[in-house]
This record gives structure tokens, C-alpha cells and sequence, in this order.
């Protein structure tokens, strides 16, 4: 359908809370998509990384992830009210730029940045003084070598073997703890409203709608969708965990319609194959969370999906949605005890 493709940013799941308001506009982001098969279990151990098998005590990484988690220090010298996605942006812009600055300059030296450039980035980007940009300068070179030792990591490949700093405790997440109010919420005209643009949407990817006219709708939908989606959680009960799903509703919704498939893929359709794809290389491996955060993934694309039918963009209860994310949930829950433990 669209053909265009923009670069893919990080998601940082900023700290502040969703708010009932209309969210800051986005920029679409294009890129290609390339669903899982399901060879050797939908998540085996090394899925999307054939082939390369980490040492004990590491494990793998996409390029995007291994900066997200070498950038964790300097991501939180970001403090509220100033920590949300487009400063965290500019932090990763940052850890970029160290890490190419850590890099042998037998291995890179084409726009590598000098020492006094780093420590001017450092000042003007963090606020430190001299020293202090100095001292986070050093502490991030070790942390790279710590994280990343140079003679461990795979040849010819785009992933990374990162060593797993902490074992962390992963189980699956119970849904009941939710205690969702059982009463269904009907659609009110804002809903209407949503539901209409998300069926013009469907619509225009079945017929290769021009692209300018496609994006245009595309963050009219994602604004209605996170405004709607936030207030039918709060109206359900959901307080404690309503940033987490709202996240990766946020995510998942750019994958479903941000991304190019192989054949035109709406939420009617229901992701089918595409679902280890998100799960993994979408939200695990292009998102920066807590580990056990993830684990909420299928519970919040249940909650999607509940939202959405619940505000009739779907006729008949998305079943088969919900049987595939049982039948994947352990799978997926062994795969991040693999990544984390």
C-alpha cells in the first residue's frame, strides 16, 4: 500500500501518566515488516537472530536496544517534569554519539566525534558542568566495555551480545488482579467518531490510498485512539498499570498500521503471524522498559482488543484474538525468563 519509509526512532515509555487530554501530534513512521513463521516454537530461544548464539551471561540484542540499555544512566538524569519522549530523544541522540565515540577508530572513524566534542554535548545537553561531563563521560566508556565487551560480540551480523547486568524474577501477569469493572461501556459519540475513522483507515489500506491522505487520517486515529483507549481504562478500574498498557496500545497501534507487511494488515484482520513479530521485535526489542513490563503485553492487547469491541469497531467478541494469546503467552513469557534470568 504506501511505499514511503522514515526512520525508526526508539520508544521510551516516558514516566508521566496518561492524561483524558488530546495527545501531541506524532510523526509516522514507515518501516518494513517481516513476519515470524513460527520455525522451532513461535519464541524459541534466538528468535529474529538465526544463527547467533550469545555466550552464558549475555544475551541478544538489537543495535536500537543495546543503545536504549547502554543510555539507561543518562536517561534517568532526566527528571519529571521534564522526562517525556522528546527529551529522552535527545538523551538517546547523545548515548549515540558516545557509543560511536567508544568505538575503535579502526572500526569507525567517518563523522566520529572528537573528546571536546562529547564533553560539549554532555554540557549542553545535560546541564553538567565540565567536570561532571568528564566524570559521565568515563563512566560510560566502562559501561559500554562492561555491557559490550569488543571481544565477545558477533561478526557480520546488526545484534549485540549485552551481558544481563541483573537476573530478574519474570512470571506471567494475572489479569484478574485487574478486577475490570464487568459492566460494558457503549459507545458515546467520541467513540463513534474513533470507530469511523479507524473503518475509513481499514478502508484505505484496501484500496492504496494516496500516502499524504493516509497519514493524515493514521495520527487522527492514533490521537483518538489514546484519548479513548485512557479513559475506557480509568472508567474500568485500570489505575496502577494504565501507563504500561496505554504504552504498548500506543505500539501497537504504529505496528499495526505504521509498518509495511506483506499483504495489508488492519485490526479487523487481526495480526495472525505478525503477533510474535510485535511482540519481540516491536515492543521487546525497539521499546525501552522494565523487564517485568513486558510481561504485560498480552494483557494489554487483550484490553485492546476489549476496548475495541466493546466500542463496536468490532460486531462479534474478537475470540480468536484471545485464543492466540493464550496459546502464545507462555511462549513468550519462557522467552523473556531467557532474555532476563
Amino acid at each position: 500500500m504506501v511505499t514511503e519509509k522514515k526512520t525508526t526512532k526508539p520508544k521510551v515509555k516516558s514516566s508521566k501518566k496518561p492524561k483524558s487530554k488530546k495527545l501531541p501530534k506524532k510523526t509516522l513512521k514507515l518501516v518494513k515488516s517481516n513476519p515470524s513463521p513460527f520455525p522451532m516454537g513461535p519464541f524459541s530461544p534466538g528468535f529474529s537472530f538465526p544463527e547467533v548464539e550469545p555466550p552464558d551471561g549475555f544475551r541478544v540484542v538489537s543495535t536500537t536496544q543495546a543503545l536504549m540499555e547502554y543510555g539507561v544512566p543518562l536517561m534517568e538524569m532526566i527528571q519529571a517534569p521534564n522526562r517525556d519522549a522528546n527529551n529522552l530523544t535527545e538523551v538517546f541522540r547523545l548515548v549515540t554519539e558516545i557509543w560511536n565515540y567508544a568505538i575503535d577508530d579502526k572500526v569507525l572513524l567517518r563523522g566520529k566525534k572528537s573528546k571536546e566534542e562529547i564533553l560539549s554535548l554532555f554540557h549542553n545537553g545535560l546541564g553538567v558542568d565540565m567536570e561532571e561531563a568528564n566524570h559521565l563521560l568515563s563512566v560510560m566508556l566502562k559501561r559500554k566495555q562492561f555491557l559490550f565487551p569488543d571481544e565477545i560480540q558477533p561478526k557480520r551480523t546488526p545484534f549485540t551480545f549485552m551481558r544481563k547486568e541483573v537476573s530478574y524474577l519474570i512470571t506471567k501477569f494475572d489479569q484478574d488482579k485487574l478486577n475490570l469493572h464487568p459492566k460494558v461501556l457503549p459507545p458515546n459519540a467520541l467513540d463513534i467518531k474513533l470507530v469511523e475513522n479507524l473503518n475509513k483507515l481499514d478502508l484505505y489500506i484496501k484500496l492504496s490510498a494516496d500516502y499524504d491522505k493516509y497519514e493524515k487520517l493514521l495520527l487522527k486515529v492514533q490521537d483518538g485512539f489514546f484519548e479513548r483507549f485512557n479513559i475506557w481504562l480509568a472508567e474500568k478500574g485500570v489505575s496502577e498499570l494504565q501507563e504500561q498498557f496505554s504504552f504498548i496500545a500506543e505500539v501497537f497501534v504504529d505496528f499495526i498500521y505504521g509498518y509495511e507487511h506483506q499483504q495489508p494488515l488492519t485490526l479487523k484482520d487481526g495480526p495472525g503471524k505478525y503477533l510474535v513479530e510485535f511482540m519481540i521485535d516491536s515492543l521487546l526489542h525497539e521499546t525501552s522498559m522494565e523487564p517485568w513490563e513486558y510481561t504485560l503485553a498480552p494483557s494489554a492487547l487483550r484490553l485492546i482488543y476489549s476496548f475495541l469491541h466493546e466500542k463496536e469497531y468490532f460486531r462479534e467478541p474478537p475470540d480468536s484474538m484471545f485464543e492466540l494469546l493464550d496459546t502464545l503467552e507462555g511462549h513468550f513469557i519462557d522467552y523473556l525468563k531467557e532474555q532476563f534470568s
